[in-house]
């Protein structure tokens, strides 16, 4: 377990997003998930999400933290960091696409 999927466990868990979306968007088991925020101590905090807010979530591409809702409509990246990154990381995928 990295560092920085232990930051996105986190700050998904803030935003009240179950176990089971959080296995699926960082390929980890729900159990696994829950085991971690239990040791760890990440809480949920605010209401439960709905269904359309957990299928429509809008996260970050590459650190897949939730991007804020202050972030203007149709963003893809929560930073200039993590966009330069995800670029540099599939630029070979990007070239074969066009």
């Amino acid at each position: 377990m990295t560092e920085q999927q232990l930051e996105q466990i986190a700050a998904l868990r803030r935003e009240n997003y179950p176990y089971s979306f959080i296995g699926r968007e960082l390929g980890l088991s729900p159990n696994t998930v829950k085991s971690i925020c239990q040791r760890k101590g990440f809480a949920a905090s605010g209401a439960r999400k709905t269904k359309a807010e957990k299928q429509n979530a809008p996260l970050c591409r590459y650190c897949h933290k939730p991007l804020p809702e202050t972030k203007r409509r149709g963003a893809l990246f929560c930073s200039d960091y993590c966009r330069t990154k995800w670029y540099r990381e599939n630029r070979k995928v990007m070239a074969i696409r066009t």
